[in-house]
């Protein structure tokens, strides 16, 4: 079948190619793809047009059907998007204690949401979906932390931030540093970039509270967390940098773990002053672009090449404490 041709006036066709095209800046010394001014404000809006134009294409998805996915709250505002620019329903299973902005952007573009108890945390919303999509046939899940369709839409990332590093002249990457939320980042678009240049290093980055692929993949020994898991449900950690760190290690890191160079910590208060910072500096970024940058610019101030990612926007944050004022 094919895919069913999408206009919009802002941002021209999704089908053509380069239309998810985020500029390269130099920021505080680390080059960074600005993945908030993607069309539904985040790096997922790759994963999510990718993964249905593709169902579309093959015939796994037909106009009018319904798509199937679990989030933290970014991709389920990109599938939503999207399935309503595909003529699709998407129905998002998110947790109940995530922002309620992003519940309302959801809502509103007209995707059906179910909110899973917050004592399950990510992996209670995964095992919800999956039990949603399997009871009909012909519900499309889209399992994100497990799916390689969402490594296959972030090589386009890297390959895309290469390019843009060459035409600007600024040479070989010496790191990509990227957030572990499903890992798509990382292993797509740092894949991607490892395959061209050997040497980069890719280093994946956690919050301290949420230690999993330091202890899972690296062995190693980490702190207990300041915040202890909620209830009686071990995976469901508490801590402030919403969109990584969900409490699982996510199938696609475990799947291409040899690609990782290593794992960083950092803390909620480093996180959020490093957000708080970009934020006063006009970067409308949330707090894993914070995250991200605090490992960046340690490592641009060793005279490295550094390459990270804005993944998101501020705009569905505002109603956190931590947040209040930008």
């Amino acid at each position: 079948m094919a895919t069913r041709k999408i206009h919009d006036p802002e941002h021209g066709d999704a089908n053509a190619p380069g239309v998810l095209r985020t500029p390269l800046a130099r920021v505080d010394g680390v080059w960074v793809k600005l993945e908030y001014l993607n069309p539904s404000g985040s790096v997922k809006d790759r994963v999510a047009s990718h993964v249905l134009q593709n169902g579309l294409r093959r015939g796994t998805l037909r106009a009018g059907g319904e798509v199937v996915e679990p989030t933290s709250g970014n991709a389920g505002i990109a599938l939503a998007y999207w399935a309503k620019r595909f003529g699709l329903l998407a129905v998002v299973f998110m947790p109940e204690n995530m922002t309620e902005e992003r519940k309302t952007i959801i809502r509103a573009h007209g995707a059906q949401l179910v909110l899973t108890p917050e004592s399950e945390g990510v992996v209670g919303a995964i095992r919800r979906a999956r039990a949603y999509a399997n009871e009909r046939a012909g519900r499309f899940l889209f399992d994100q932390f497990d799916d390689e369709a969402g490594v296959e839409a972030q090589a386009a990332l890297g390959r895309e931030a290469l390019e843009q590093a060459r035409r600007q002249g600024i040479g070989d990457f010496d790191a990509v540093i990227a957030g572990v939320g499903t890992g798509g980042t990382i292993i797509g678009a740092g894949g991607a970039i490892k395959e061209t240049h050997p040497s980069t290093r890719l280093i994946a980055v956690e919050p301290e509270a949420s230690p999993l692929v330091c202890r899972q993949l690296f062995a190693r020994v980490c702190p207990p967390p300041a915040l202890p898991p909620l209830h009686d449900y071990p995976m469901a950690v508490c801590h402030l940098q919403e969109g990584i760190g969900d409490g699982l290690v996510p199938g696609i890191v475990r799947r291409h773990r040899a690609l990782l160079d290593d794992a960083v910590l950092v803390s909620d208060q480093e996180a959020l002053e490093e957000t708080h910072r970009l934020n006063r500096a006009g970067h409308p970024v949330g707090p894993s672009s914070g995250t991200n940058m605090v490992v960046a610019r340690r490592l641009a101030a060793e005279g490295l090449t550094v390459l990270t990612f804005f993944p998101d926007r501020m705009d569905r944050y505002r109603s956190l404490p931590e947040f209040k004022g930008f």
